[in-house]
């Protein structure tokens, strides 16, 4: 993708953004920690074009702070005066070995983004608060016998998807007679091959465990780099969520289905969902757009 195609994308993104509410309007109504935890950044990572990891440290004691895959963290950053949120891209596993935790951010306009781009440096401090409802729980999920799961992200929508993902391949590695996930299918779609954040990390997971963990790559403005039937040139269409519910139809009680994205990509996600014969009640998703 050329730079002055990159900078169009950027702007219509940031156009996009300034019609959007804020972070603490658009969770209001959500379940979060009360305690903020001070925090400094130990390592800084461009991921993509357009995305940088961060990875923290609490500078205090961390006894408070917990999360379930697929939270987000209030952040508040020092002299800007908006809250930004943004979903926790690591694991609660590795939190607990490491002492650290990761998120990934996008450029845009948006204060925080925008000062995580432009002015964080390696030693700088903020704090965080963890929230949110669209959550991996494994112990809910094996109450509820869940062992067929579908993740389904659209752009950064991975974030908390890949959190979910590399978290239930973690249990697995720990005790694989525990583990009750018998099959997962990812399916993500961004605009070209370089926007697919984390794509290492996923296919490193995919060679890891090729039985259980299944992904297919959509690129919407571009040509797959590689030809296989996991590498499509469209969106994710009503006929592609049809196909695969078809595989899934012996388990649709044993199924869950995580999506992430923008809002009209998960509008018509779960309408074709839905209609695939997919029952509400196991289907997540998170609004954030």
């Amino acid at each position: 993708m050329s730079q002055e195609k990159q900078q169009r994308d950027i702007v219509s993104d940031n156009i996009q953004s300034t019609n959007k509410t804020t972070h603490l309007e658009r969770t209001n109504n959500l379940k979060r920690q009360k305690s903020r935890i001070p925090t400094k950044i130990i390592e800084i990572t461009q991921e993509t074009p357009t995305v940088k990891t961060f990875k923290f440290n609490p500078t205090s004691s961390s006894s408070e702070f917990s999360f379930l895959p697929g939270q987000w963290l209030d952040v508040f950053i020092p002299n800007v005066s908006i809250v930004g949120g943004f979903s926790l891209t690591s694991t609660p596993q590795s939190y607990k070995e490491t002492n650290t935790f990761e998120l990934a951010i996008k450029y845009s306009n948006h204060p925080p983004a925008k000062w995580f781009h432009e002015q964080a440096n390696i030693g700088d401090e903020v704090s965080v608060r963890v929230g949110g409802e669209f959550v991996w729980d494994s112990l809910k999920e094996k109450q509820e016998q869940t062992e067929h799961v579908i993740f389904i992200a659209g752009g950064v929508g991975i974030n908390p998807l890949i959190s979910m993902l590399e978290s239930i391949c973690q249990d697995k590695l720990l005790d694989k007679k525990k583990s009750f996930i018998e099959k997962i299918r990812l399916f993500y779609s961004v605009r070209t091959f370089s926007e697919l954040l984390f794509y290492k990390r996923i296919e490193g997971l995919n060679k890891q465990f090729p039985e259980m963990l299944e992904c297919s790559y959509f690129l919407t403005r571009d040509d797959p780099l590689r030809k296989s039937e996991f590498y499509y040139k469209q969106r994710i269409d009503k006929k592609i969520i049809n196909d695969v519910i078809e595989k899934e139809r012996d388990y649709l009680e044993k199924l869950k289905c995580f999506i992430c994205g923008p809002s009209a990509m998960e509008d018509d996600i779960i309408k074709f969902l839905n209609e695939s014969g997919v029952d509400k009640e196991r289907i997540l998703f998170e609004k954030w757009w």
